[in-house]
């Protein structure tokens, strides 16, 4: 019988629960993992799936098909993309011959990780694949990751402990414990929590890990050094051994998610009194350009009133900042995506004079297609109908002689490779601004068309400059406050 490949094995999608029972496994607690608050403001930009989950759960649909080798000796992994939960993996069996096992795991047309199994002809012995040996190590306490600049990581040594007893993997993937042992999994899964755990810690990235091995694996805790850094890329290389493995581990280290100028600093931009009299609505105020147009206009004597949809926190922070710098700001929940005059029904159509809208989901998210009609669905909802929701609150309210800021993109017009979505939903916007007057003629609304500036939706692993966003802002502040002038 003939074989084509690839052949899909299986698949499957992983929620949040499955990340917290392999965090309790494996120990990498890292919150990309396991909070939405914090993976929003990282590079991934939303909570993603442990490489190491995938890997594990990977061996197991092999261990269980007719593909299953005698042994394996050795493991190479590749992570070119995350994986997100909800995201439905297909694991396919690409090759095999006598040395190797390839295999994909792929979202939707995009692959998300490769994994080459070197393999061998003798099977694992027994005790050996059903975990039964001495389990001698000291389970540590789970602590937070690291967060370790990138210069701290530059010939970094240490130690990795394991994190639970070898009964937990033979339980959650018996097929791979019965292919490799369990305890070889949780020398595995001691790769995870080196990574996103001791080194580089918080905001790492995994990107590739080459293991080999022989013999049985022992209690014994993996050493790790870093070999080699390349500043450019934010990218490590680490060498590991012990417990009878040993290779290398490639992950980055992204710088930590900018941090806007605080009130005083824009202070120095504006003059005293400058926006004196101005109550402005920041619709996404919480963080990024949102962040920076509230502090300006407060900076300037203004008024603000900061939106959250699930920053609370990062609102609250914004808005104790303005007051301890003696202007005045509040904070109120707001949802896009739900009726705007309820959630706006502490103002009435005389008390808000500016209201700037920065509402967004996260931008760059892996594709998984060339295009994605969810995606455009999505991106409609932030920038079109939840625009034209506010709008219509607004108007309701019996807005009068109100000037409301519409953030457009440069990638309308110039193309940028992934953004296919965006720049459609944006486009679709600004059609939407130039018709708006006409249907509410209290709403004076300028748009425009913003360069790519410094947030956490733009920070990526490589090195970039940005021209500064504070300028951008305030040109747009003095811009709408002529506006309502007129």
């Amino acid at each position: 019988m003939l074989n084509h490949y690839p052949l899909a094995l299986g698949s499957r999608s992983f929620s949040l629960a499955d990340q917290e029972a392999f965090a309790k496994l494996s120990g990498d607690n890292n919150p990309v993992h396991l909070d939405s608050l914090t993976a929003r403001r990282s590079v991934v930009g939303a909570v993603i799936v442990h490489g190491m989950h995938l890997v594990l759960w990977a061996l197991d649909v092999l261990s269980r098909s007719e593909f299953r080798p005698a042994g394996v000796c050795s493991l190479d992994v590749r992570f070119p993309k995350p994986v997100y939960l909800g995201d439905e993996v297909v694991l396919t069996f690409q090759d095999t011959s006598a040395d190797e096992v390839k295999l994909w795991a792929m979202v939707g047309t995009k692959v998300v990780a490769t994994c080459r199994l070197g393999c061998i002809a003798a099977p694992v012995a027994a005790e050996h694949a059903s975990g039964n040996i001495a389990d001698a190590a000291v389970i540590p306490e789970a602590g937070q990751p690291n967060d370790l600049a990138f210069d701290e990581l530059e010939g970094k040594t240490g130690y990795v402990d394991f994190f639970a007893p070898v009964q937990g993997f033979s339980q959650l993937f018996p097929a791979a414990a019965s292919l490799v042992g369990a305890a070889r999994l949780r020398e595995f899964a001691a790769c995870s929590r080196l990574v996103g755990v001791i080194c580089p810690g918080m905001r790492s990235v995994f990107g590739r890990m080459f293991l080999r091995w022989e013999g049985h694996a022992d209690t014994s805790q993996l050493a790790y050094k870093v070999i080699q850094t390349y500043p450019e890329f934010h990218r490590i290389t680490m060498r590991c051994e012990g417990s009878g493995i040993a290779g290398e581990i490639e992950a980055f280290s992204p710088p930590p998610p900018p941090i806007q100028l605080g009130v005083a600093d824009l202070s120095d931009m504006v003059k005293p009194g400058e926006f004196e009299g101005q109550t402005a609505l920041i619709i996404g105020g919480s963080r990024g350009l949102g962040e920076l147009t509230a502090k300006l206009i407060a900076a300037g004597g203004g008024r603000v009133f900061i939106t959250y949809a699930v920053g609370r926190d990062d609102a609250r922070r914004v808005a104790e900042e303005i007051r301890a710098f003696g202007s005045v700001a509040d904070i109120l929940p707001y949802d896009i995506r739900q009726p705007a005059a309820e959630q706006l029904s502490r103002f009435d159509g005389s008390v808000l004079t500016h209201v700037y809208y920065y509402a967004t989901c996260h931008i760059s998210r892996a594709k998984t297609q060339a295009y994605e009609p969810e995606r455009l669905e999505q991106f409609l909802m932030y920038y079109v109908q939840g625009f034209y929701n506010l709008c219509c609150g607004l108007a309701e309210l019996g807005a009068r002689n109100i000037g409301v800021f519409y953030p457009s993109s440069v990638f309308v017009a110039e193309r940028s490779k992934g953004l296919t979505e965006y720049a459609m939903a944006k486009a679709a916007g600004e059609i939407l601004c130039a018709d708006l007057p006409s249907i509410f003629p209290g709403i004076r609304i300028h748009q425009e068309r913003l360069v790519r500036l410094l947030t956490d939706q733009t920070s990526t692993v490589m090195t970039e400059k940005f021209p500064p966003a504070a300028d951008a802002i305030i040109r747009i502040i003095l811009s709408m406050r002529d506006i309502h002038a007129r």
